[in-house]
């Protein structure tokens, strides 16, 4: 199964929540690997123990509606620079045009789509690993995120129309109600909330559109380390992908949107090739490992997506002429 990345800022909440329903956060973080990161809210994690740590949560604390709860600890913040630009767009279609363009910079495993018909607006949440994972708390948690959203930036009295929920109806609906403040219906096609498409055109009071328009090149800026630099963001992208177990060329293009040949074709144009900042990517951070750490070579090998000990020590050996073992034990010399 495939799987995508999410800042670790999704994560903000999640303890405070899980010990509020009498649940052991740090073993529920430990066993979903994901322990200590919350401390670094801009690396990114596997959305895939993202949606099991919410799952697991939900069904270790007893708490159905354990995302609605968690959405109460998060806001826009969790989007970092993303939720900067939004509260400073001169309007909440802009607001939430950046939103939705603009979103795999926060989650590369959801998307968000506004569709407005006649005086009806929908903002949607998909889920592209729906059908594979169990989603539910996820539901409940952006929709939660997202009302809260549109009371900051219209008013804080603001509700819905109706929110819709893609999972089952649940027993207790007193914590949806009170949440939203407005009806709720299950078991729909597609998590999202409805309401009146006439104030997507309203002003943002404390917008300052001048500060938008910084905040929108500095976000273009900050999305790749070196944003004029094409081999230099595909580095980037291998390193962030090893979380996911997968820093393959066809998982990387996916993340820019583009295919294969198409990127094969670009970083030929500038006198390399993805094989080539691969193995740069993998022999720095396997030097690294050796270096500081005395944990296990097949550890190593799995955290740089090989498939198996054998693949990483002969890659290893033809590079630097000795293995790994061999090559640690020169460095102490």
């Amino acid at each position: 199964m495939s799987d995508f990345l999410v800042r670790a800022s999704a994560l903000t909440g999640v303890r405070a929540t899980i010990e509020e329903l009498g649940g052991d956060a740090d073993q529920l973080l430990q066993r979903l690997g994901l322990y200590g990161i919350e401390a670094d809210p801009e690396s990114w994690i596997s959305y895939t123990s993202l949606l099991l740590l919410l799952e697991q949560a939900s069904m270790e604390t007893g708490c159905p509606h354990f995302g609605l709860r968690l959405s109460e600890h998060q806001d826009v913040s969790i989007l970092g620079a993303l939720g900067f630009v939004i509260q400073q767009a001169p309007d909440l279609r802009t607001a939430l045009r950046e939103l939705i363009t603009r979103f795999s910079f926060h989650n590369q495993g959801a998307d968000i789509a506004l569709h407005v018909n006649g005086s009806v607006a929908s903002l949607q949440f998909t889920c592209k690993l729906e059908g594979k994972l169990p989603i539910r708390q996820q539901e409940d948690l952006v929709a939660g995120i997202g009302v809260d959203m549109m009371r900051l930036l219209w008013r804080n009295d603001w509700a819905p129309t109706t929110v819709y929920l893609a999972h089952g109806e649940t027993d207790d609906l007193g914590p949806y109600r009170k949440r939203f403040r407005c009806p709720v219906q299950f078991n729909w096609d597609v998590t999202s909330m409805t309401f009146d498409a006439t104030i997507l055109d309203r002003p943002i009071v404390q917008a300052n559109p001048q500060l938008h328009r910084l905040l929108e090149t500095y976000i273009d800026v900050l999305q790749f380390a070196h944003p004029d630099d094409f081999p230099a963001k595909i580095r980037y992208l291998i390193q962030q992908a090893m979380y996911t177990g997968d820093c393959s060329i066809e998982r990387v293009a996916a993340t820019l949107a583009i295919n294969k040949r198409t990127l094969q074709r670009r970083l030929k144009a500038e006198h390399t090739s993805f094989k080539e900042l691969l193995d740069e990517v993998r022999f720095n951070a396997a030097r690294k490992y050796l270096l500081e750490s005395n944990g296990s070579l097949t550890t190593l090998a799995d955290m740089l997506c090989y498939a198996d000990l054998s693949a990483f020590s002969n890659a290893f050996r033809q590079r630097f002429g000795v293995s790994p073992r061999r090559w640690k034990q020169q460095q102490r010399w």
